[in-house]
């Protein structure tokens, strides 16, 4: 065979196709193995593209002979099927790595010649007396199989001899036709054939070196960049990593000290061993079962098959302790023979387990043990793009506990995430494998149910609610405690919508079922989306109210936590619509921002603001909320001024709060503003700290007057140890800074004692006094607080 392709290749290469397709790429020493293993996936992977034209060609040829040659038709569907079927059980058969260039690979080679021998029997036999529809069946045959011989590109030189072995064929159909009518038709097909051969075997042999030129030029830049990795990483002594040499053998030598160090062994016990036994002994019998998907079944599959390796993680059991190390290492080859690995490793035991927790705390409720809201976020944006290549059908579920405020005032709140505990083990029973449960936070649940009808996630709210009010649940010292669950559920197919829109509309779906008294559950429908038109009458009527002074204002005290003294009022915005009641502020802010007002409503309530705290006692601090939209208009600072110039309130006494999104995208233009606030006398205030877009770094570029910690910390701190341990460490930052802290949301006795502990320097919430309208602010002004006196 080698001797056919050499006859074949000389007269190619000696022609200009030869200049620009190489037939030949010289393999660098060390590199045939890897390459081989490369062909062997290829060939696995083309086989497919073998087997069609083979299992369509049969049978069609069977069946459009069945007219003129019934028997021959048979006989050559029966031979192929017959070898297709061989074929493909050798094929699956023989292990990946040796379909190539193994002994193994010449069974193939036989099979694959055989299906040639079936095929050239086709012309000869049928297209000189056949008539046109088998000349036209012969002729679309031989020239698809002939094009599919490319698919035996992996294998050297059996793809060109087979398409030789086909055009060869044709062709002595075609003299034997000519030999009965002696038409000059058949000369030119001929040569026609011809040609398609030559560029057949140009184009095998061309992807061929070029496949393989490829897989030299990876090779290389695996090495290269594994000889920079190794003396990089081991320039510095200091980095506490080893290196390891084995023979060819797989035994270690030229131990050196910090490899036995990091084996707990002398350098003597480890030169001569095994390096893979060693690793197996210190894993342990249980950590490698053949599963190459582990570290230690990865590795030993790279050394068996003498491949480069970087940045595995084995574990052992040293000294009683768990160790983790990353290893690297590439095979080391002397004149084209294997002598051995070389490599490098590090302990990466504390780097694991601490990627190991913080993955596991970023993406868990540390209460319930549930993937939180961020890992359903992130969970969910990659389903969608799954659901919507698929098609799947599928629900979201918002889960919301009644009556579990009543049991966290009543019994506590260690009782309280009790419940939540077992709510969740309650939760967790009644779902199946097409179920993904959710924490978001309070007595909120999200419940993912995959490939779903309408009446399936009806089932499967039925069965949740039932699941939490056919049996009382018992906390504490066997208290019976009774549960509700209220569902809303929003249905999908192919996961055209966001995130955020389902969300919302789960959200909507829950409110109906609250509204219904809770323990139910209903669908989204979009007529709720009547919330749409609620929003766009407000907005239109936003401008009138602020022209007609409908807004109001109320103003809720903050105090000095250690000396109780009334340090001043938070002004908030107000507004009760006639048809729709009161707007939550939030949503004031969202329309006025909606309906490009927002420097509007902000003049409207800093100027009122201002001439009310004119009349106040001398000191008091009156702060106000600004948002992004404001501190974007360009006349803010201007009628800033302008108002303290107008009502002749001090500067001094003025806090202005803005939230961490102001530095979402922060720029010159911000912290120059900021400043000039500052240098006028004007307090600035980062209120909700911790909420949102948290950076410790703009405390340092930009010195903020104070830090208001947001009311949701305050709120889990007495029971829960993370929301404690944010509250403690914002604390301790703002007395590091030098800067006052307000912790918003105070509502019990308990965090106002814990809060003035901690060293917290204000304090603002429901405990100490709910906003006030400016005529109840005149009178509290004269009335010290009595839960904060007592405290």
């Amino acid at each position: 065979m080698r001797d056919t392709m050499t006859a074949l290749l000389t007269p190619l290469k000696q022609m200009r196709l030869a200049r620009l397709f190489p037939f030949r790429t010289e393999i660098p020493a060390g590199a045939e193995e890897e390459i081989r293993l490369s062909r062997c996936r290829v060939l696995r992977g083309l086989n497919f593209f073998h087997f069609v034209p083979q299992i369509s060609c049969g049978p069609i040829a069977g069946l459009c002979l069945m007219r003129n040659y019934p028997t021959y038709g048979m006989i050559l569907c029966g031979a192929v099927l017959f070898l297709l079927l061989v074929y493909n059980i050798c094929f699956y058969a023989i292990p990946p790595e040796k379909l190539v260039d193994t002994p193994q690979s010449w069974i193939l080679r036989g099979l694959n010649f055989a299906f040639a021998l079936c095929w050239i029997t086709l012309p000869p036999f049928v297209f000189p007396y056949g008539d046109a529809n088998d000349r036209v069946l012969v002729a679309g045959i031989m020239v698809g199989l002939t094009a599919t011989t490319i698919t035996l590109m992996p294998l050297p030189g059996m793809g060109e001899i087979i398409a030789s072995m086909l055009i060869i064929s044709c062709c002595d159909a075609l003299f034997q036709a000519w030999q009965i009518d002696h038409g000059s038709f058949y000369f030119y097909i001929a040569s026609e054939l011809a040609i398609y051969l030559f560029f057949v075997l140009s184009l095998t042999m061309a992807v061929r070196a070029l496949f393989t030129a490829f897989l030299v030029s990876r090779y290389s830049l695996e090495q290269r960049n594994s000889i920079v990795q190794l003396l990089l990483r081991n320039a510095d002594d200091d980095t506490g990593d080893w290196l390891w040499e084995t023979c060819a053998s797989g035994t270690l030598h030229n131990v050196s000290a910090s490899l036995a160090s990091a084996f707990g062994n002398s350098r003597e016990w480890l030169e001569n061993r095994i390096f893979f036994d060693i690793l197996s002994e210190l894993a342990g019998p249980s950590a490698f079962d053949g599963d190459e998907r582990t570290g230690l079944g990865r590795l030993r599959q790279c050394l068996d098959n003498r491949i480069f390796f970087r940045d595995i993680v084995v574990s052992g059991s040293l000294h009683g302790q768990q160790r983790f190390w990353s290893l690297s290492g590439r095979p080391v080859f002397q004149d084209r023979t294997f002598i051995g690995y070389r490599g490098v490793g590090t302990d990466v035991t504390q780097t694991h387990w601490a990627q190991e927790s913080a993955s596991f705390r970023a993406r868990h409720d540390l209460l319930t043990g549930l993937p939180n809201r961020g890992a359903f976020l992130d969970d969910m944006e990659t389903y969608l793009i799954e659901a919507e290549r698929t098609g799947e059908a599928f629900a979201l579920l918002n889960l919301d506990l009644d009556g579990f405020k009543q049991i966290n005032d009543r019994y506590g709140h260690s009782a309280g995430d009790e419940m939540l505990r077992k709510v969740t083990v309650v939760l967790s029973r009644t779902l199946s494998e097409r179920h993904r449960l959710y924490r978001f936070g309070g007595d909120e649940f999200m419940l993912l149910e995959r490939q779903t009808t309408p009446a399936q996630a009806s089932t499967t709210a039925t069965g949740l609610i039932n699941a939490l009010t056919n049996v009382p649940i018992r906390i504490g010292e066997g208290v019976r405690c009774a549960i509700g669950l209220s569902v809303g559920i929003v249905l999908s197919v192919g996961g055209a919508e966001r995130v955020g829109s389902l969300l919302e509309a789960s959200d909507l779906a829950l409110y109906e079922a609250k509204s219904l008294g809770g323990h139910t559950h209903r669908f989204y429908n979009p007529e709720l989306r009547t919330v749409a038109k609620r929003n766009r009458d407000l907005i239109r009527a936003l401008p009138e109210a602020l022209e007609e002074g409908e807004l109001g204002i109320v103003y809720q005290p903050f105090f000095n936590t250690q000396s109780q003294k009334l340090c001043g009022f938070e002004a908030l915005i107000r507004w009760s619509h006639p048809e729709y009641g009161r707007v939550p502020p939030e949503r004031i802010i969202q329309l006025a921002e909606e309906a490009g007002l927002i420097h509007r409503l902000g003049v409207y309530v800093m100027e009122r603001a201002c001439l009310f705290a004119r009349e106040w006692q001398p000191g008091l601090v009156l702060s106000i909320n600004v948002s992004v939209g404001q501190l974007e208009a360009p006349a803010f600072l201007k009628d800033t001024f302008r108002i303290l110039e107008k009502t002749g309130f001090p500067a001094r006494c003025l806090q202005i709060e803005m939230t961490e999104n102001i530095f979402m995208e922060p720029d010159a233009a911000t912290f120059t503003l900021l400043s000039r606030l500052q240098d006028a006398g004007i307090s600035i205030a980062l209120d909700d700290f911790g909420k949102g877009f948290s950076s410790l770094g703009y405390l340092r570029f930009f010195p903020f007057s104070k830090i208001k910690l947001d009311g949701l910390f305050v709120r889990d701190m007495l029971r829960e140890s993370r929301a404690a341990s944010i509250v403690r460490a914002v604390v301790d930052l703002s007395i590091d800074l030098g800067v006052a802290v307000t912790a918003e949301g105070v509502e019990s006795e308990e965090q106002l004692s814990y809060l003035k502990r901690l060293g917290c320097t204000e304090v603002q919430g429901y405990l100490l006094s709910r906003p006030l309208s400016p005529e109840h602010t005149r009178q509290f002004m004269t009335t010290p607080p009595v839960m904060l006196a007592s405290s």
